[in-house]
């Protein structure tokens, strides 16, 4: 169909990362009129090392762009919204309103760690908490200035409330397990004489969460002709595939009097955590006199918003006893000269950065002790190569050659993303799905995952998102796909 017809009305969606970081979609409307209406749906930090450098270019003009639609507050799908502004974004920033607070505290700490990444003080260096990619330390992406200028631009909205962007483009947020305050957003595109577009954007998704009940989708919007765009990072992952090793770990490290380090996102993963650890004492599986220590200065902030909506929140209480916070390089030099059977609780999940990168080249060497990487590690992070070295191997660390002797585990237990079968019963849930567009997984993944779609859903058409074409969605799905490089004609 040609681009001049001016009968029909358009959605011509771009994802502007590759693979599971860096999370931008970038969507245009086209309407009859000649009218263009452009929006992002998220904007977050590449966390890949082999796409750190695309943290500090834009592949398209942010003041061209009206509005920007956030999915939840991993720093994978914010981590650039005040560079967004910085270089010229004028439009508003729509997101539930828990998260407009989760993401204050996010960016702030961001903006802190990308400033301090200039100094030439090294301690100051590794006592920074995040999993933020630091390409050219001596350019950062944004100061606290710029996050306060991005903040005053954010708009907090209540799940399944609709309400109007512009003329012709409306917004529902729709309740998601992922994190607290996530949502699936429904965008409704309409025009006097066209028949709607109906886009479903998941973020990354779960049909659960520990914290808070997860309500079924309205009918009505199971019933809409739609398109979904879905992540699909665990797309090849059975739910009978995942271990549940977490608790046996715990027990068995400290009845082998080790230090159990266990390394975390500070937000949803660490709160998650600290509740099963509690759970654990009062099952009187594990001691109470064993201290656990927790060290991430974001992750207390977290603690405080969780805490602050307790209410809200099906959990009343999530801190297990005998707990305590690291709060400075002192406290932290002091606890790795402590012997005694411990637990660390500590930030990066992927090890790369924040208080990990004390404790992991540390203890990787010491027989007595069991590492557990809580989530994800992207290629070429510390844990990755952690996990992938061999049991015993010498191997080089931070340019000293050292020995693997510490216990190393990743388990994906606790992972707040979907499994395959959850996936596809999300897209089973909807009676009338005309186009579903794989999106937010590594590339072998979403091409499995999109074939395993076709021979289990059957929709009228999918597609896989990437960076090299844009998918052109009408009222009844898929259109037609483009080269990218005439995205923006």
């Amino acid at each position: 169909m040609s681009r001049s017809n001016k009968a029909e009305m358009y959605l011509d969606v771009l994802a502007l990362h590759k693979e599971v970081t860096g999370s931008c979609i970038s969507c245009i409307a086209r309407f009859p009129n000649g009218q263009k209406v452009k929006f992002l749906v998220d904007c977050g930090l590449f966390q890949e090392e082999k796409y750190q450098q695309l943290n500090y270019q834009f592949s398209f003009d942010p003041s061209e762009y009206d509005f920007l639609l956030v999915t939840h507050t991993h720093i994978d799908h914010i981590g650039r919204i005040p560079k967004l502004y910085k270089e010229g974004f004028k439009g508003k920033t729509y997101t539930t309103n828990i998260a407009v607070e989760l993401m204050s505290a996010a960016l702030n700490n961001t903006a802190e760690i990308l400033s301090s990444s200039i100094q030439k003080n090294s301690k100051r260096k590794v006592i920074v908490d995040s999993s933020i990619p630091i390409f050219d330390s001596s350019k950062p992406l944004y100061d606290l200035d710029d996050v306060s200028y991005a903040m005053e631009n954010v708009i907090g909205k209540d799940y399944n409330q609709t309400f109007k962007v512009n003329e012709h483009i409306s917004v529902t947020l729709l309740k998601n397990g992922h994190t607290l305050g996530s949502a699936c957003i429904l965008v409704t595109i309409s025009y006097k004489g066209q028949k709607p577009i109906y886009a479903l954007f998941t973020g990354d998704y779960s049909p659960e969460n520990m914290f808070f009940d997860v309500n079924d989708i309205p009918k009505k919007i199971k019933d809409l002709p739609i398109s979904i765009i879905t992540e699909s990072t665990y797309g090849t992952t059975s739910k009978k595939s995942i271990k549940h090793i977490f608790d046996d770990l715990v027990i068995n490290s400290v009845k082998n009097k080790e230090t159990l380090i266990i390394t975390l996102f500070a937000f949803g993963r660490m709160q998650e955590v600290k509740y099963k650890l509690m759970k654990l004492q009062e099952k009187n599986l594990l001691d109470k006199n064993i201290k656990i220590y927790c060290d991430g200065k974001l992750s207390y902030k977290y603690d405080e918003i969780f805490l602050s909506h307790i209410d809200e929140l099906k959990i009343k209480d999530f801190l297990p006893k005998n707990i305590h916070q690291i709060n400075d390089y002192n406290e932290r030099n002091a606890l790795l000269s402590d012997r005694t059977c411990k637990i660390i609780l500590t930030t990066s999940g992927m090890g790369n950065y924040g208080p990990a990168q004390v404790y992991l080249p540390y203890y990787i060497s010491r027989p007595k002790c069991t590492i557990i990487f809580g989530g994800y590690t992207a290629e070429n992070t510390l844990g990755r190569k952690l996990q992938d070295v061999r049991d015993n191997d010498i191997f080089e660390l931070n340019g000293v050659m050292t020995t693997k002797k510490a216990s190393v585990h990743s388990i994906n237990e606790l992972s707040s993303h979907a499994k395959q079968e959850d996936l596809l019963q999300f897209l089973q849930k909807f009676s009338n799905l005309k186009l579903v567009l794989i999106n937010h997984g590594e590339n072998h993944v979403k091409e499995s995952f999109a074939k395993k779609i076709v021979e289990d859903i059957n929709p009228k058409n999918v597609a896989i998102l990437g960076p090299e074409n844009y998918i052109r969605i009408g009222a009844h799905g898929l259109i037609k796909s483009y080269i990218a490089n005439n995205y923006l004609n």
